[in-house]
C-alpha cells in the first residue's frame, strides 16, 4: 500500500490533507481559461482560499466553501444545500473522492457547463466510468506538463521548504447540459 502511495507521486508518511485540500494552482486556471471562455453567472462551491475564483469575474462568480480558509461564503455544503438551476457555469476542484457525487450535484445546478480540474485518473474505474459514460461530459483538456496542486494551498512542501513535484496526470473536465456526443480529448 505504502509503494502505491510513492507510485502515485504522493509521501504516504504524510497522509492526505486535512479535507482533502489540494488548491488548483493558478497557472492551472490560466490555461483554461486561456481556450475557454467562462460563462457567466458561475459558481464555484468548494473555493478554498480562492484560487480559482481570484481569476474569474468576481462581480459575476460566487464562491462558496464548507470550510473557512478565509475566502468565499463558508459553512456551505454543496452535496446537500437545495440549489435554484440559476448558474451558466459551475467550476471548482472538488475533493477527489466525491469527484462523483460534486459531478452529479453541479450537473442539476447549472443551466450550460460544469468544469473541474481532477485527476486524470477520474476516468479510471468501473462505477465511475460507467457513470460518466452516462454524462454530457464534453471536454477532457489534458496538461502535457504535470500540475502540481497547492498542499494545504501552497506550493512548497511544508517539512522541507523545496517547490512540491508531482508524478499524477491531471486535465480539465467540462460537460455541457444537452451533448450526447462522446468527449473530445483536447491538450493544454
Amino acid at each position: 500500500m505504502q509503494n502505491g502511495g510513492k507510485l502515485a507521486g504522493g509521501n504516504p508518511a504524510r497522509g492526505r490533507v486535512e479535507n482533502d485540500f489540494y488548491a488548483t494552482h493558478e497557472d492551472s486556471t490560466k490555461a483554461l481559461l486561456e481556450v475557454w471562455k467562462i460563462e457567466y453567472p458561475a459558481l464555484e462551491p468548494a473555493c478554498g482560499e480562492g484560487h480559482i475564483s481570484k481569476l474569474l469575474d468576481p462581480y459575476k462568480t460566487k464562491s462558496f466553501d464548507l470550510i473557512d480558509r478565509g475566502f468565499g461564503n463558508v459553512g456551505f455544503d454543496f452535496l446537500t444545500y437545495n440549489h435554484l438551476a440559476e448558474y451558466n457555469t459551475v467550476i471548482t476542484n472538488p475533493p477527489f473522492n466525491l469527484f462523483q457525487e460534486f459531478v452529479e450535484k453541479a450537473l442539476n445546478v447549472t443551466n450550460k457547463h460544469v468544469i473541474f480540474f481532477g485527476k486524470l485518473q477520474a476516468l479510471e474505474g468501473q462505477k465511475r466510468a460507467t457513470f460518466l459514460e452516462k454524462t454530457p461530459l464534453k471536454y477532457i483538456y489534458v496538461f502535457k506538463k504535470r500540475q502540481q496542486p497547492l498542499r494545504n494551498g501552497i506550493s512548497t512542501d511544508e517539512e522541507t521548504g523545496k517547490k512540491m513535484s508531482s508524478t499524477m496526470a491531471f486535465a480539465w473536465f467540462i460537460w455541457e447540459k444537452g451533448y450526447t456526443g462522446e468527449p473530445i480529448v483536447r491538450w493544454l
